[in-house]
């Protein structure tokens, strides 16, 4: 009887080992298909990293702009708005890491500022314009193109130029912010496709580690069934 069970276990342990090879030659099938998805969106993100960085510094200079106008006496706080950086957030899920084998893939979500160092992560993307989740840039003050404060020997002219110079600069953000929406669309279809690999990688992984225990499993119950 025993016996019997044995070898039933013995061949469960075998056609198990067999499945561990055929997976572990995927596993690297996978990776390698990922990397190229990966390889494609990276240039696609730094597109989007430079387009956002060119948005964030020409509102830096409008607020430098307009911190000028107003120590001269122009503009008013009246009115006056905080300008706030416009952001991509990349999200993630635990089983986008490589290294991820555990429970809950589609967990873990987390997001972070997409920038230079981290192109060609996570899920998907997502902008922000004018994130008021973020530090602001600085203030830009109201009325800039008038006098407020006259004891500072206030000149229309340099106001008026002040606020020219604020409007070039601000007429310039439109046309970089309509680049963005094809270029995160494209972003985020490569990464949804690659998502589908690294589910399939996961659960190739998943499997591994299942059988693997399950194999231990069985060999333990093969020790105590011998000694009985």
């Amino acid at each position: 009887m025993s016996e019997k069970l044995i070898k039933k276990l013995n061949d469960r342990i075998s056609s198990n080992e067999t499945a561990i090879g055929g997976i572990e030659e995927e596993i690297p099938k996978q990776d390698e298909t990922i990397n190229e998805f990966t390889q494609i969106v990276i240039p696609i993100d730094n597109e989007v990293v430079s387009i956002t960085s060119q948005i964030n510094g020409l509102k830096n200079q409008i607020v430098v702009l307009s911190q000028q106008a107003y120590s001269v006496g122009c503009g008013t706080t009246s009115g006056a708005t905080t300008i706030y950086p416009d952001t991509v957030q990349t999200y993630s899920e635990n089983m986008t890491s490589s290294s991820y084998d555990g429970a809950d893939p589609f967990g873990g979500q987390s997001n972070t500022l997409l920038t230079s160092s981290n192109v060609g992560v996570g899920t998907f993307l997502v902008y922000n314009q004018d994130d008021s989740s973020q530090s602001g840039i600085g203030t830009l003050y109201a009325s800039i193109s008038s006098c407020n404060n006259s004891l500072l020997g206030c000149n229309s002219t340099v106001c008026t130029g002040y606020a020219s110079s604020i409007a070039a600069l601000e007429s310039q953000i439109p046309p970089l912010r309509a680049q963005l929406p094809n270029k995160i669309s494209d972003s985020n279809a490569i990464k949804t496709e690659r998502r589908y690999s690294q589910t399939e990688r996961y659960g190739q992984k998943n499997g591994l580690a299942t059988l693997n225990q399950r194999n231990s499993d069985m060999k333990s119950v093969i020790g105590v069934i011998n000694r009985q």
